[in-house]
């Protein structure tokens, strides 16, 4: 059982590309356009050309495909279980019936929108690892502190605030080494995880999550012993040894999902949703 290669969320692949040369304030700020422009589409269409620009990312970021896409295998389980909660539970007066499981009926409309939502998630997770993997994490960093800084005058913590959330991201492609080995522990004593139905594989995985909390509490601890003792402070009085500067791929970057965004808009103009989301 291999969960780690599976795991491309918080891996970085260094690479010489104009996306990976871009302030990683333009491309966090880039990101949250292109991810609020999701919420919009409701078209099958809309969903394609999307599906064409993310391909393109990967490409120019210099991404292995599969490696991008391989990221989204564990994401299956959880859109398997929203696609069938929006599939029986959306029921709307004009809807028509395709089949039905005993008291459960399945829908069109809940058929539709069951499709596009896990769509929807699926773009999601897909930019965010392509954020991650052509930003480091010092630069990640750098990035989401700057964004945040105006709000300190608010009493935003903004270096605490982002280190603490680039740090949960590191952790993801940890975490799951830590289940990789606890499972394979499992299977050394007699666990067999892939025998039974999708219900009892799921209530075999239960036990391994009280372990992997408990080395997660550790491993946390750990950090932050390591950093008392280097004397960290936070974010007062802390300076940069690399400054962000923007330059000529920031404003290609900009330029490109501009471009982008006005294409989306026409599309969803020109073809409207025929399912309200």
């Amino acid at each position: 059982m291999e969960l780690t290669k599976d795991i491309t969320l918080g891996v970085y692949i260094p690479r010489h590309t104009p996306i990976h040369r871009a302030d990683p304030r333009t491309k966090i700020v880039l990101v949250i356009l292109l991810i609020t422009l999701l919420f919009f589409i409701r078209t099958y269409v809309a969903y394609g050309i999307y599906a064409v620009f993310a391909l393109f990312l990967v490409w120019k970021a210099q991404i292995p495909v599969r490696f991008a896409l391989r990221g989204l295998k564990p994401m299956v389980p959880v859109l398997v279980i929203m696609w069938f909660f929006q599939l029986f539970l959306q029921k709307p007066d004009h809807a028509q019936v395709i089949f039905s499981m005993g008291f459960l009926e399945a829908t069109d409309v809940g058929l539709r929108m069951g499709n596009l939502m896990s769509l929807r998630v699926l773009f999601l997770f897909l930019l965010t690892t392509i954020l991650t993997m052509s930003t480091s994490m010092v630069e990640l960093t750098d990035g989401i502190e700057a964004l945040l800084k105006p709000f300190r005058r608010v009493g935003v913590p903004s270096h605490e605030l982002a280190l603490t959330l680039v740090i949960a991201l590191r952790f993801v492609p940890t975490l799951a080494e830590e289940m990789e080995k606890i499972m394979k522990a499992q299977m050394a004593r007699g666990v067999n995880f892939d025998r039974g139905n999708f219900i009892q594989k799921t209530a075999k995985v239960f036990p391994v999550f009280l372990p992997l909390f408990m080395n997660a509490f550790k491993r946390a601890e750990d950090l932050i012993t390591a950093m008392e003792a280097r004397n960290y402070t936070g974010g007062t009085g802390r300076t940069k040894m690399r400054q962000l500067e923007m330059g000529t791929p920031d404003f290609q970057a900009f330029v490109v999902v501009v471009l982008f965004l006005i294409l989306m808009i026409a599309v969803i103009r020109m073809f409207p949703p025929t399912v309200q989301m």
